[in-house]
């Protein structure tokens, strides 16, 4: 069974410029189907693969662990690689963390990256960590807030999971802690950071941990203007659209890539 938004997004356009789309930690493809479309009224390949585990159950979210979800990443990657010369990674929240990790593993070789709420530090994150490593080693699951949209209770929305088990939620920390945050000086390909400081899930302090820890010469950081997470569905979002279309435009060219700069 999958949720609705679980479908990968695949648009296939005569470029050699591919764009892999990774989605965030208990969302589906979902998160970029709007973007997606707009990329590939441009002229890219577009592709948005679902994340080992997501899209269905959260038990099926328990039963893989952060090479499972690397896998997804990798295999979307190489087959995207497959048929592009080049391919820039635009990852929404955690994704974001797994776009670092590619282009660490793949040794700089893919174009570009836009990083999208990448989680470095999360909001109350003491309280996070209090809960997911004392009584959450006994509690199965845990709940998100409740919103305007949905119960306390209720199991997934619409396009993600309202219940993460806890097992996951302590590899996603690892994952950051090990992985991300030790390798980003390690990254030196062109990087557009975007963050709204009005994130209710991700500390706006970790857009500028992201930016000054790249090697990347030719970096960003943007604001946006958002009170959500996921900010690519915002009544403002074309503006984003068309930010991050510039940037792929603007570092697909030669100059930019022997004479970088950073903006900020």
């Amino acid at each position: 069974m999958k949720m609705k938004g679980a479908t990968p997004i695949y648009i296939k356009k005569e470029s050699d410029t591919g764009i892999l789309m990774l989605h965030g930690f208990s969302s589906t493809p979902e998160d970029f189907r709007e973007m997606a479309g707009y990329l590939a009224a441009k002229g890219f390949t577009v592709s948005a693969p679902l994340i080992a585990g997501h899209g269905t159950m959260p038990e099926d979210l328990e039963k893989t662990c952060p090479s499972d979800w690397m896998e997804s990443a990798k295999g979307a990657y190489l087959q995207l690689k497959s048929e592009c010369k080049r391919v820039f990674l635009v990852g929404n929240s955690f994704g974001s963390n797994l776009a670092f990790w590619l282009t660490k593993e793949f040794k700089n070789e893919p174009s570009g990256i836009v990083s999208l709420s990448a989680p470095i530090f999360l909001r109350y994150q003491w309280i996070i960590f209090l809960r997911i490593y004392t009584y959450g080693f006994f509690k199965k699951l845990y709940y998100k807030p409740a919103t305007k949209e949905r119960k306390q209770t209720d199991y997934f929305g619409e396009f993600s999971y309202c219940a993460i088990p806890t097992k996951s939620i302590r590899d996603f920390l690892a994952f950051i802690r090990r992985e991300t945050k030790p390798n980003l000086n390690r990254i030196n390909v062109p990087a557009l950071v975007a963050q709204s400081d009005n994130d209710p899930t991700v500390h706006p302090k970790s857009a500028e941990y992201i930016y000054n820890h790249l090697a990347s010469p030719f970096k960003e950081l943007y604001r946006v203007f958002s009170k959500h997470h996921t900010f690519t569905e915002d009544e403002d979002k074309t503006e984003l659209f068309e930010k991050v279309f510039d940037f792929i435009n603007q570092t697909s060219t030669p100059n930019v890539q022997s004479n970088p700069r950073s903006f900020l």
